[in-house]
């Protein structure tokens, strides 16, 4: 489930830091299974809508759904809120007449059932409630795709043995995703994960990585995009309110910014009854103690800039940065986190959108299950650390006993920055099925213990 591949992420830079096996390869000449990221064409010479994303709808609606926002996009929003508003009609009904009448096994209740129609009722409901929540994930996942085709990107198809995604707007994937602030953080992720390879000087360097392990960075960058979107909205509502925890030193430079500029005040007024020409200047000797040197301000504007799409390119190097300058306010802001904080927030809050976490994974690199089974079958359970563990996981992908991936960096840069993107559209579409609609079901267990 998701609470393993979760685990297993965090993990992931833990062993990339130890020797994860990505061994940089050439790409095979002969017998190679290509999958590239390009619209295919139907018999009916129509595109297919599986060149949007990976993962086939559960539902009629679903497939509606896809059919508009591919060929009539014009109709989509309208039909999905159309639906969204049939489920909560039909919620609602449900609970109303719960509400109004006695339940079945109510022993008072004249028309009480018998055992068989009580278990046929009570599976006739189980029934309708597990479609309202496959087409409620339909949903969903159709208004994350949506976000992508308004950006004019499309997800990954499903990857086979070698992987060429092709092209991708790089500035729309991250500067079209994130706040300025998150940027950074993302851009940190991204050098957690993919480890030594975010580094290669070159984007069309080829690795060669387990599908496993594929599967579990790709989990956990969803996972961390999806925890990003709740820290930002929280951060920028905090900052509208005025309420974000400051930093002693920022607390300490803006109290002595204000102290001078009350005291320049003083000084002017005290001289006011002085010649013209000496009030201004004494005001002008006064304005220049006060504000900082123009190259200090030019300083901290470029600071203020901030990581931009250039920086994902080829990794970027953030040993460049001065460490008191390389903390944004957003990153000082989770820092502040207690645990339970932390955990509360980095879990996905519905059931649905725990589902579309793990049904997306398993469309594009198949059932972490099996892959997990795969992966303990080949490396064992007698391992005596993790540098073991890491150890035979390369020799296995050298000699390709478990499923392999090859690509390019670019591709696997692709795909981390998508399954963020994915995750923080996810919570975007949650919240406001939430808000408007009230149809999530609300899971209790935190994703991580």
């Amino acid at each position: 489930m998701i609470q393993g591949q979760l685990r297993s992420g965090f993990g992931l830079r833990r062993g990339v830091e130890r020797g994860c096996p990505m061994l940089p390869c050439r790409p095979p000449v002969s017998r190679r299974v290509v999958t590239r990221a390009e619209p295919s064409t139907g018999s009916s010479g129509d595109k297919e809508f599986t060149s949007l994303a990976p993962l086939k709808p559960k539902t009629p609606y679903g497939e509606m759904l896809q059919f508009y926002l591919k060929m009539q996009p014009e109709l989509f929003r309208t039909a999905v809120e159309t639906q969204l508003d049939r489920l909560k009609s039909e919620k609602e009904d449900r609970d109303a007449k719960r509400a109004s009448s006695a339940t079945p096994s109510d022993p008072t209740n004249p028309t009480q059932l018998n055992q068989a129609d009580l278990a046929l009722y009570r599976r006739m409901e189980e029934v309708r409630a597990g479609e309202m929540r496959a087409t409620l994930e339909d949903l969903m996942y159709v208004s994350i795709l949506e976000k992508f085709v308004g950006l004019g990107l499309e997800l990954l198809p499903r990857m086979e043995a070698f992987v060429d995604a092709g092209n991708i707007n790089l500035k729309a994937l991250t500067e079209g995703v994130h706040s300025r602030e998150a940027l950074e953080l993302v851009r940190e992720h991204l050098l957690g994960v993919m480890g030594p390879a975010a580094q290669a000087q070159f984007s069309s360097a080829y690795i060669k990585t387990s599908r496993f392990q594929m599967a579990q960075m790709y989990a956990a960058s969803i996972l961390f995009g999806y925890f990003l979107r709740r820290v930002d909205s929280r951060f920028q509502l905090e900052r509208v309110a005025g309420t974000l925890p400051e930093e002693r030193g920022d607390t300490v430079a803006r109290l002595e910014k204000l102290f001078s500029q009350a005291d320049a005040q003083d000084l002017v007024a005290d001289e006011s009854s002085s010649t013209t020409s000496k009030t201004v200047s004494s005001a002008s000797e006064t304005s220049s103690k006060a504000e900082p040197p123009p190259s200090s301000s030019s300083s901290d504007a470029k600071q203020e800039k901030g990581v931009t799409a250039a920086d994902f390119v080829s990794g970027g190097d953030s040993s460049s940065v001065p460490a008191s300058k390389r903390k944004s306010a957003l990153r000082r802001y989770v820092e502040s986190f207690d645990q339970a904080t932390m955990l509360d927030t980095a879990r996905v809050v519905s059931a649905e959108g725990s589902q579309l976490v793990e049904r997306q994974t398993g469309a594009l690199l198949g059932d972490i299950k099996t892959l997990t089974q795969q992966v303990q079958d080949v490396v064992g359970r007698d391992a005596k650390d993790m540098q073991e563990v890491m150890t035979r996981m390369a020799k296995a992908v050298e000699k390709d006993e478990i499923e392999t991936l090859t690509m390019s960096v670019g591709t696997q840069r692709r795909a981390v920055l998508e399954a963020v993107a994915f995750g923080s559209f996810l919570r975007e579409v949650e919240t406001h099925v939430r808000d408007e609609y009230g149809l999530l079901t609300v899971r209790s267990t935190p994703l991580l213990e």
